[in-house]
């Protein structure tokens, strides 16, 4: 039977994580698509032979290496419209492909000026997803989203998380506030299964929250904090976990997609 992830560093857990990818010595371009399609689909629990998922990586594919659409959920309460729905647009950025900063802001300036209709000559299946993102963009709810992913192998530095914040404010300058930016990594996926596995065993993460509360019952405190205190619990959660998404996974509404 395979080591869980607790009882494997992380190092161990990548090495294992990349065998399939690597399997068969694949072209650079298939080892890019490998990587990004095991990275994304296992973050998004969803299947690889999904329909939605779009493989545009090559020559003119306009900084789009896969595209996906979440729909979350396709039913509706009390007869609202569906909203909440999220196009990812990936960024491949493994091995030798990434490189810190520079990296991050010709690429991520790449699909700006594609979403912009500032790039030509893009391939057939650039177009066509283009195609459906600006219609998508052009109809959008307050909850629509298209958000461009940074698929690493590990996770980003306080710098380079910083090119991410610039990145999202050109996007919204010139694409819209539908516009946002995230990165996922190998230490992504190795963080959420060491914490499914840690609650196996009743062992929990411990972050301080500096907050003023009073007991409200056996199991819950009622109180205030301030915007800067809550800021700097979030940040050390990311710090720890590496995925934010993850603080709000017991919290019903997470489940209810766009509707909520």
């Amino acid at each position: 039977m395979a080591a869980t992830s607790t009882e494997v560093g992380f190092e161990q857990f990548r090495a294992s994580w990349i065998e399939s990818v690597q399997q068969d010595s694949p072209s650079t371009r298939d080892l890019g698509r490998r990587f990004a399609l095991k990275l994304v689909t296992q973050w998004m629990d969803a299947s690889e032979d999904a329909p939605d998922i779009v493989l545009c990586d090559g020559s003119g594919d306009g900084g789009i290496d896969i595209a996906l659409l979440d729909t979350g959920s396709d039913s509706s309460n009390d007869g609202q419209d569906e909203s909440g729905h999220t196009w990812y647009l990936v960024q491949s950025k493994y091995g030798s492909a990434f490189a810190g900063v520079g990296t991050l802001l010709a690429e991520g300036q790449k699909v700006i000026d594609t979403l912009d209709g500032k790039r030509a000559r893009l391939s057939s299946l650039a177009e066509g997803v283009l195609e459906r993102v600006t219609n998508f963009r052009n109809s959008a709810g307050p909850s629509d989203k298209i958000v461009l992913i940074f698929a690493t192998e590990r996770p980003l530095t306080e710098i380079e998380e910083r090119v991410l914040q610039d990145l999202r404010a050109m996007g919204r300058g010139r694409v819209g506030t539908i516009f946002d930016v995230e990165t996922i990594s190998i230490a992504t996926i190795y963080n959420r299964i060491q914490e499914e596995s840690l609650a196996e065993v009743a062992e929990k993460l411990t972050i301080e929250i500096g907050a003023n509360v009073v007991e409200s019952g056996d199991d819950l405190l009622v109180g205030s904090i301030g915007l800067t205190e809550l800021y700097k619990f979030l940040r050390l959660y990311r710090e720890k976990t590496g995925d934010l998404d993850r603080l709000y996974e017991k919290n019903v509404r997470r489940f209810l997609g766009g509707e909520g």
